[in-house]
């Protein structure tokens, strides 16, 4: 069974903070929450990040948030960052998360990229079977 949680304690430099929030012509004090959960799935436990780019060939195109969420990724410990881009299908992507998480093994670092998050939140959310969340990440 698949559950997942928001991590609340992983962070992107102050400088990509910034970028963020000038990207988006807000002004804020304190941390800024992306993306990044814990995942649970068949015993084993891994983190993975939502970010909003899109891999064209060999190249990964982040956006300023999704800058910031693959940072708070990697301040969190585990293995080497693994990216998937996830299908526009939603089908597909409900079918295509759990099975990449139930390949991984604990320590797992995933980075998940895709152009169009902000539009499938609801999507997204139910693929990783967050349907508790209070708030939503940058």
């Amino acid at each position: 069974m698949l559950k997942s949680e928001i991590v609340t304690n992983a962070a992107a430099s102050a400088e990509t903070n910034r970028l963020v929030l000038n990207s988006l012509g807000l002004e804020h004090e304190g941390p800024i929450q992306y993306m990044v959960l814990k995942s649970q799935f068949s015993g084993q436990e891994m983190y993975c990040a939502l970010v909003g780019g899109e891999i064209v060939g060999d190249d990964i195109n982040l956006t300023p948030v999704g800058t910031g969420a693959y940072e708070a990724l990697c301040s969190l410990p585990g293995d080497d960052i693994q990216m998937y881009a996830l299908s526009d299908d939603d089908e597909i992507m409900a079918q295509q998360i759990p099975g990449i998480l139930e390949q991984q093994k604990t320590g797992s670092r995933l980075c998940f990229i895709s152009s169009n998050l902000v539009e499938r939140q609801r999507q997204v959310m139910s693929a990783f079977a967050l349907t508790k969340a209070r708030s939503l990440a940058a």
